[in-house]
This record gives structure tokens, sequence and C-alpha cells, in this order.
């Protein structure tokens, strides 16, 4: 890369605003230089971000980021969560009054349950725990606050331990 100097020549008349221009072309290329050198590191910082999150997994043998079901004490079929209603006059309104955890594996025995009631976008209303009984089998949640059922879309169960 070649750099190009030019020579000034102060006259009496002229000479300084020929010298405020020519430091004022270089402060503009300087200031490019620095919005360039801006943008592309802003480039490379959003592309590695971008592709530290694309190695996330949500494989069995990789923990990740996601929702996906993850294989380890579960080995067959999922844990599914059916809910009851009954009116609650503290809401005026039908409210979630147990869950129910079906599908649980004997190998699971004793592992916590956590089970979140979620509502519109995936947002939490509530989140339940217990314990996985001695067999496996199913386990029934009292809700410990008012989940109106009408808000209700899903049910999210997790397993841990």
């Amino acid at each position: 890369m070649q750099r190009r100097c030019r020579s000034l020549r102060v006259s009496a008349g002229g000479g300084l605003r020929a010298m405020l221009r020519l430091m004022s072309k270089a402060f503009t290329a300087l200031a490019r230089r620095r919005t360039l050198a801006t943008v592309v590191l802003a480039l490379t910082l959003f592309g590695a971000t971008q592709g530290f999150a694309a190695t996330l997994s949500t494989g069995s043998s990789a923990l990740g980021a996601g929702n996906a079901a993850v294989a380890a004490c579960q080995a067959s079929g999922a844990p599914t969560g059916a809910y009851t209603v009954a009116y609650d006059p503290a809401l005026g309104a039908y409210a979630v009054a147990t869950v129910t955890v079906t599908n649980l594996d004997a190998g699971c025995a004793g592992k916590a349950v956590s089970l979140t009631l979620t509502g519109t976008g995936a947002a939490g209303l509530g989140t339940l725990t217990g314990v996985v009984p001695a067999g496996g089998g199913s386990l029934a949640l009292t809700p410990g606050a008012h989940v109106a059922a009408a808000s209700v879309t899903g049910v999210s169960i997790a397993i841990s331990g």
C-alpha cells in the first residue's frame, strides 16, 4: 500500500485555508477508517455469537439449549401431563385444580419432577414440583397458586437428579 504525501506551500494569502482543508480531509479519512473498523468488528462479533449458538445441540448425548426430550432415566415414551379444573371463587373463573403426570418410568424413581403450566408464547404460569414415586407410574400435583384454566395452553415436564 502506497501512501501519498502532499507538500504544503504556505503563502501569505491562502496558506492557512489550504492547511485547514488538508487537515479536514485527513480527519474525514481517519473517521471513515474508524467507522469501517467499527463495522467490521461488530460483524465479526455478531458472526462469532451466531457460530457459538449454532453449536448448541439438543440431542440425547449432549446438553444444549432448546426444547427437546433428552434421554436419561425415561427409557420408553415421554411423560405426559393432564390437568383438571374446578371453579375458583377467588379468581371468579375456573382454575387448575390438580395436574397428573403419567408414563413415568421406574428407572426415574426418587428423581425430581418439575412441571410448568405454560400460556401464550410459552410463558410460565406456574411451576409444580414433586418426586417420581417408587415403581414409576403417575404423580398427582396440586398448584400452590391460582392459575386460570383459560390461560393454560400447554404443560412442560422435566425430570432431574
